[in-house]
């Protein structure tokens, strides 16, 4: 039988080193590109927030009005109140 060069233990782990350096290089990549799915927003609530003017000034400027915004949440996370 042959004894096995040390050489070759040493080039195997370089191997398996530059493998995994090229798979890490990879998936970062895949990670940082832009193909992932862009959430849609619909029509209904992409209605731009604009705000009327009311016809008054306050402080010698004008004051706006805008639409109401609503807040949905949950309470179960917060815990009972005292």
């Amino acid at each position: 039988m042959v004894p096995r060069s040390p050489l070759i233990k040493y080039m195997t782990r370089e191997r398996m080193l530059l493998a995994a350096l090229m798979l890490m290089i990879a998936g970062l990549a895949g990670c940082a590109s832009g193909v992932s799915q862009k959430v849609s927003i619909p029509p209904a609530s992409a209605a731009p927030y604009v705000g009327v003017f009311t016809g008054e000034f306050v402080d010698g400027k004008p004051l706006y009005r805008f639409p109401a915004i609503e807040i949905v949440g949950s309470r179960s996370s917060i815990g009972p109140s005292t």
